[in-house]
């Protein structure tokens, strides 16, 4: 199939037109708004619009709040370390320089369907520190009929001397404010691994992670429910709106959930630091 780029940069190389990048099920969208500074946004995850032109009109979630995200990255798409970022980050860098700052902005993306039926797509999304040779590229892959958009990363770098990597997610996701957030996550041990339990999120981070490396799903499976608004065992087949997630690996792992302090919600996934 022939893929759909784009790539836009104005006349002085520094400012863009907002960019809407909307990543859709049959029923769900993620939509990724890339600012007037190149910064990648998450500015939607739910119930997908029949029109995708209405993506555009969607204010920021810090646009929602009485006193707004003044460091602009609250909902990045993928949270660089250091810079003026306050938050958890997806990506901890040390630069071969030993700067431990990094910043990402939009480079150029591309969206492809990977069968004749159009049920698969993928999109991609090319990020680059703006000083630094260092690449970041965010994949979204979208199963149209099954619901399901699997995301990951891919990095590389050519800097003069070593990059050290602290931290590296998979995937980095944000939620809007709600201000009821409810984790359904699984523990156990032999033969009993899969013991649901469920809370309501507050202030802070949630971590869910193992250190087993090979032995991961022995006491805490990397799978999880998250229920917005109200408890799982009050939404149906027909009511309420309830996200599913895993991660897909097999070693040392970490999922945190973050409530910011606009009482938004972000997800962060991917291998654990720990012993990786």
């Amino acid at each position: 199939m022939q893929p759909h780029i784009h790539q836009i940069k104005n006349k002085h190389g520094n400012h863009i037109d907002p960019i809407h990048i909307p990543i859709e099920t049959e029923y769900t969208a993620l939509v990724v708004r890339i600012n007037e500074n190149g910064d990648p946004l998450v500015i939607y995850v739910g119930k997908r619009l029949r029109n995708k032109n209405e993506y555009a009109s969607m204010p920021s979630f810090d646009a929602k709040q009485l006193n707004g995200d003044y460091t602009g990255l609250f909902s990045s798409a993928y949270t660089p370390s250091g810079t003026r970022n306050l938050l958890e980050p997806a990506i901890q860098v040390i630069h071969a320089d030993g700067n431990p700052s990094s910043e990402l902005k939009y480079v150029s993306h591309q969206q492809d369907t990977l069968d004749q039926s159009h049920d698969i797509g993928l999109t991609a999304i090319h990020l680059k520190d703006p000083v630094y040779p260092f690449e970041v590229t965010l994949y979204y892959k979208t199963y149209y009929k099954e619901n399901v958009i699997e995301q990951w990363t891919s990095i590389k770098h050519t800097e003069s001397d070593v990059v050290r990597l602290q931290k590296y997610s998979s995937a980095n996701l944000y939620f809007s404010s709600t201000n009821k957030y409810y984790l359904t996550h699984f523990h156990g041990n032999w033969a009993r691994e899969m013991s649901p339990e469920e809370i309501q999120l507050t202030a802070g981070i949630k971590v869910l992670d193992t250190k087993l490396g090979t032995r991961a799903d022995l006491f805490q499976p990397p799978s999880f429910f998250l229920s917005l608004h109200q408890p799982l065992n009050h939404v149906d087949e027909d009511y309420g709106e309830v996200f599913a997630g895993t991660l897909a690996w097999s070693g040392n792992y970490q999922i945190q959930f973050e409530i910011d302090p606009l009482r938004n919600l972000r997800l962060i996934a991917g291998i654990n630091p720990y012993a990786s």
